[in-house]
């Protein structure tokens, strides 16, 4: 006898309802006054909006408890774009003056209507901006907010092959250990006179002074030596310190990069390019991203669907973000800065220890000294801002305790000198310091908005520890997409009609059942998809097409098992039970051996393998459910409780 189980029907129906609905395309018109245009951080803590005397909308900012990490101005930026983006939709636009920003000293934020076809109705045009979500916080965790994305190859969009530069990233360690060695040795009290590179070689050689106190004590003198070969030793990615000359004022030892420590170096950096990578394309909003390293070499391949073409990732990708802070060089012929315009010929006495660098913008020229006094891995925060003195757009840069107390110490030794701030190299501005900075440094360099806050999140996301270039670009047209998705869809129906027309014909009433399964198997799995933030792919197709066999595959099992237990003499419902219990041990042992596969294949797979094995798996422990779990309650509704003496299978 059939016994009624509640909870695997509460179960059913809230799995279908969730794989429903994530499913169920949403217009805007649906899901943004449930969910609300505002951050969800936003609308916790804001305030409501108001309507002024003015026909203005204002929000006080002045007591909200923002978020780590985000202050007054990001939060008031964060507003503007909001706001650019869904008055755009009511038909407002900024540039044709329907509107401005402003804010007040007491941290009001104004959005002030301008034009008379923005003033008609302020409230109703506050209404539609739908800022706050109808819909409480709890349930927007349960009801989805994402959609089924598609991958690459079926929505089309761009992509790169970046690769390690291993020349370029070893000159730039060779260059940065030139200046780094001395300071760690003069730190452990060991007096490192100068650091070269041996040129054509990727070797260096330290020179090591020997204190005039310790001269005429070999004791001593052996003791300190020692001290200095042992530190030069601990520096990571280089063989052994040798001995190359010993002179009664200095020893010169010799640093030779090790294959396996340039093994080693790239290993690291390829690492860190990867989370460099992946924080920038995070802060840039760039929509589905795919960035993963391909095994076993030092590449690393990022696909972006939907990008209509790679200019904005190609510059994403190609800045290196490295910013260093330099002196620029006195002018031997008088005055605090050696620099010339561009159409300027470069002079001829440049001293060894300096450099010339170029503004990025105008070209002109300086004579910068060539040790970095401050790098932007020191960098906490940065974002746009205006100026002190003026309403310019800046870029400000917060610094870590280290790097406030470096910068405070750099500014202070050299007030009344020029600081040049560089960018991969070229410089952004030159600023004379007029006096010493415990705070924040700033970035001029007459740029929008748009601008200020691209080399913002650059900075904030870090620079790129290795040089890193273009090995292949790719976009991909949605027309080739819309192609493999139409295949991909007619090969899926062409699986399920010939599934469904067999089990029909074989099973009939029970192939029903088993039909009904299968669907609810594909609406689990999609849904899934769409909940794990999945994409999908002609791989995952592949793998939705190979399910619909499995699937079918436990039913056969079941229904087989079921005809055998009638044909001894059993009742109906006793058959199906009987069915149902003696399958089991049998389909669970060939999903789960299918599962570790997928499992396997998901571990040591890349790109297209993986995502073959996620909608496998997926597919496998839906399959099962539907299987044991789902056709099972259908049997018992329809003929659990009732005197049925024959069925249809």
């Amino acid at each position: 006898m059939y016994r009624f189980s509640i909870w695997k029907i509460v179960l059913i129906v809230g799995v279908l309802i969730f794989s429903a609905l994530y499913l169920i395309p949403t217009p805007d018109s649906f899901y943004n006054p449930l969910y609300g245009n505002l951050p969800l951080w936003m609308q916790e803590k804001l305030p409501p909006f108001e309507v002024t005397e003015d026909n203005a909308l204002k929000v006080n900012l002045a007591e909200v408890e923002y978020p780590e990490g985000i202050n007054f101005q990001d939060a008031t930026f964060e507003l503007q774009d909001v706001f650019r983006v869904h008055l755009g939709k009511l038909g407002l636009e900024e540039e044709a003056l329907d509107y401005e920003f402003d804010t007040t000293e007491a941290r009001e934020f104004y959005v002030r209507l301008i034009s008379e076809k923005a003033r008609q109705d302020p409230r109703a045009t506050l209404d539609n901006l739908h800022l706050y979500g109808s819909l409480p916080t709890v349930l927007r965790r349960l009801i989805p907010d994402s959609r089924l994305k598609l991958g690459l190859d079926l929505k089309g969009g761009v992509h790169l092959v970046l690769e390690v530069d291993l020349e370029t990233s070893k000159t730039e360690l060779l260059r940065e250990h030139v200046h780094s060695i001395p300071e760690r040795l003069r730190t452990e009290d060991v007096l490192c006179r100068e650091v070269k590179q041996i040129d054509g070689q990727d070797t260096l050689n330290v020179f090591v002074g020997i204190p005039s106190r310790l001269r005429s004590d070999s004791g001593e003198k052996a003791k300190y030596l020692e001290k200095a070969q042992r530190l030069l030793n601990e520096i990571e990615f280089f063989e052994d310190a040798q001995v190359s000359n010993e002179a009664e004022m200095q020893s010169t030892y010799q640093l030779t990069l090790s294959e396996r420590g340039i093994q080693k170096y790239s290993e690291q950096a390829i690492e860190q390019v990867l989370i460099v990578l992946r924080n920038r394309v995070d802060a840039f909003g760039v929509s589905e991203p795919s960035i993963r390293r391909e095994a076993n070499h030092p590449r690393i391949i990022v696909e972006l669907p939907g990008a209509k073409d790679s200019s904005k990732p190609l510059q994403i990708v190609k800045t290196m973000g490295r910013l260093e802070f330099k002196l620029v060089q006195k002018s031997p012929t008088g005055g605090n800065l050696w620099s010339g315009i561009a159409d300027t010929p470069i002079p001829d006495n440049i001293p060894e220890d300096s450099e010339v660098r170029y503004h990025y913008e105008t070209g002109n020229w300086y004579v910068l000294e060539s040790p970095v006094l401050l790098s932007g891995d020191r960098i906490n925060d940065a974002g746009p801002t205006t100026g002190r003195t003026s309403f310019d757009i800046v870029v400000s840069m917060s610094f870590d305790s280290i790097g406030r107390r470096k910068f405070a110490q750099v500014t202070g030794d050299h007030v009344g000198e020029h600081l040049a701030i560089l960018l991969d190299g070229k410089v952004q501005s030159a600023p004379v310091i007029q006096d010493q900075i415990v705070g924040n440094a700033i970035i001029q360099g007459n740029f929008t908005y748009e601008e200020a806050n691209y080399l913002s999140n650059i900075l904030k996301a870090g620079a790129f520890p290795v040089g890193v270039q273009i090995a292949e670009e790719r976009t991909v047209g949605p027309t080739l997409g819309q192609e493999s998705i139409d295949d991909g869809i007619l090969a899926a129906l062409i699986g399920l009609g010939g599934v469904l027309i067999f089990m029909m014909i074989y099973y009939r009433f029970s192939g029903i059942i088993a039909i009904i399964a299968l669907v609810f198997n594909m609406l689990i799995i999609l849904g899934a998809l769409a909940g794990f933030g999945a994409a999908l792919t002609l791989p995952g197709i592949a793998g939705l097409v190979l399910t619909i066999g499995m699937s079918v595959d436990a039913n056969v099992l079941i229904f087989e098992r079921i005809r055998e237990e009638l044909r001894t003499g059993k009742t109906v419902w006793s058959a199906i039970e009987s069915g149902y219990q003696r399958a089991f041990i049998t389909i669970l042992d060939a999903n789960l051996t299918t599962f570790f596969t997928a499992l396997v294949l998901y571990h040591f797979g890349t790109g297209p393998i993986k995502g073959f094995a996620v909608t496998l798996g997926i597919g496998i422990l839906a399959s099962l459910f539907t299987a044991i779990v789902v056709t099972r309650e259908i049997y018992g509704l329809v003929i659990g409780n009732r005197d049925v003496q024959k069925l249809s299978i």
